[in-house]
């Protein structure tokens, strides 16, 4: 039996950031911001949120405590 691992932007923003009290998984806070940040392009977002699938953990929480802590603390 294989197991997968979830991805961390898989995990809610209140269980990752001690900042937040958000419940929101963060792929959908990255989503949210990305979408409001780009004209509310769907396919534009889409592809901005591709390298999320893929980078180290550590740029994920880079990349959300630089654009969202503000938003979700």
């Amino acid at each position: 039996m294989t197991v997968e691992k979830t991805l961390l932007i898989d995990e809610n923003m209140n269980v990752v950031f001690d900042w937040s009290k958000d419940e929101m998984p963060i792929r959908d806070a990255v989503w949210d911001y990305l979408m409001a940040h780009n004209g509310h392009d769907t396919l534009k977002t889409e592809e901005q949120m591709k390298p999320f699938m893929t980078i180290a953990d550590s740029d994920v929480k880079k990349f959300v405590t630089a654009h969202l802590k503000t938003v979700h603390s």
